[in-house]
């Protein structure tokens, strides 16, 4: 939902796709519907994806789960909107989230509507975001799902605690909005649109990763935003958000031309679904079984120091302590085994080893293709692992991919 109308605009990769709709699913089925090119940035491809259901509703009850979601009611005095948001607006019925705007005055505002967020109950950094919804399409409407940064609640403020647009839809339409907001000296939008049909049920989703967030309608992307590294000051999106769903009344974006004989009016939520996603070795990246060498940015090779020391970046030759075999450590990570012995990332807080006997969870990594030739190493810390450019020992407490933290092999 955005807060405001300035704009600074962005160069990121857009991609876009014809979207049809689809009829309501079996709630059983809770694997995300994924596209072929469903891919991480210059990762990995589809296949060596994989998707694990850490949080859901599925709105099977008879009224809104409080464990999980909270109500936001009042006038907000955002976007020169027009309802008064309040919890009798919200209701679960037929297995569906149900937010309904009504032509009534409360408080001094025309209009009456829905605002639930899962702030304090759920959050989230990085993974697929998705909800089954259906629109009501009407003048002056604005349903979003969407989410916030929880250091808005902590005094980061807005838009410096970064917002994400899952899906807004305005008026009667085709068009849903994707869209990041947050602060890069100045308050900063990078938006992207497909046509669908609102008023069927569509599955609106986003991927995000350190990377990238991706925009999904029914799995087909539509729109990519590049973070990688905090490119163009997005620091923000490295950082837990909670979820949002509303129906605005007029306001900035659809207009005041409200139609009042289209009301009520209701947006319908089948699910809300978040998976934790692992780029799974196998799929054409991590070379599991292979013996390989790791060459570091200054042109030297990594060294297991036969596990008697930290290890190093500086060997100009590789024998037998720069040789590593990557072992296939489940749940898509990676190990290096070297001399017989596995590599550690000391979890950061020392340098790199390679003398642990077994693989427990400093010895697994996350195999990044970086899609220049390179590949990065993230440890079970969520750190990358750096070679510092050999002229110190190798450490895992990066946390974004330079150059120190690129090798090939």
């Amino acid at each position: 939902m955005k807060r405001q109308t300035l704009s600074t605009l962005l160069s990121v990769l857009l991609l876009s796709g014809a979207v049809t709709s689809c009829k309501k699913e079996n709630k059983a089925d809770q694997t995300p519907k994924l596209s072929a090119d469903d891919n991480t940035l210059g990762a990995v491809s589809a296949a060596a994806r994989s998707y694990n259901l850490i949080w859901s509703d599925e709105f099977d009850g008879t009224s809104l789960n409080t464990s999980k979601w909270g109500y936001e009611n009042g006038n907000l005095g955002v976007n020169n909107e027009k309802q008064f948001y309040q919890t009798q607006n919200v209701a679960v019925s037929n297995g569906n989230l149900v937010i309904t705007a009504r032509k009534e005055s409360v408080a001094g505002q025309p209009y009456t509507s829905g605002r639930i967020n899962s702030n304090g109950k759920f959050s989230t950094r990085y993974g697929r975001i998705e909800a089954r919804i259906k629109l009501p399409a009407i003048q002056g409407l604005w349903p979003a799902f969407w989410m916030l940064g929880n250091s808005i609640s902590t005094g980061a403020g807005w838009p410096a605690c970064g917002e994400i647009d899952i899906m807004e839809h305005v008026n009667t339409g085709n068009t849903v909005l994707g869209t990041i907001h947050w602060f890069n000296t100045v308050y900063s939008y990078y938006g992207g649109n497909t046509n669908t049909t609102p008023t069927d049920y569509h599955v609106y989703a986003v991927d995000w990763d350190a990377s990238a967030i991706r925009w999904y309608v029914d799995g087909v992307q539509f729109h990519e935003a590049n973070i990688l590294n905090n490119i163009n000051g997005t620091e923000e999106f490295h950082a837990p958000f909670f979820i949002l769903l509303n129906v605005a009344v007029g306001g900035n974006l659809p207009g005041n031309n409200i139609n009042d004989g289209g009301l009520p009016a209701s947006m319908l939520v089948d699910y809300v679904r978040v998976y934790s996603i692992t780029d799974t070795p196998g799929g054409g990246t991590a070379p599991i079984g292979s013996t390989i060498t790791i060459k570091g940015s200054n042109g030297l090779f990594a060294s297991g120091e036969n596990g008697a020391q930290a290890m190093t970046c500086n060997r100009p030759t590789a024998q037998a302590w720069e040789q590593f075999t990557v072992v296939d450590a489940g749940g898509g990570k990676v190990a290096l085994r070297s001399q017989g012995m596995y590599v550690s990332s000391e979890n950061g807080a020392q340098a790199m080893t390679c003398s642990r006997p077994t693989i427990q969870d400093w010895e697994k990594f996350n195999w990044i293709d970086n899609g220049d030739g390179t590949f990065s190493l993230r440890g079970n810390n969520g750190s990358y692992v750096s070679s510092e450019n050999g002229t110190q020992a190798m450490t895992c407490n990066r946390p974004t991919i330079q150059g120190w933290e690129k090798f090939t092999r």
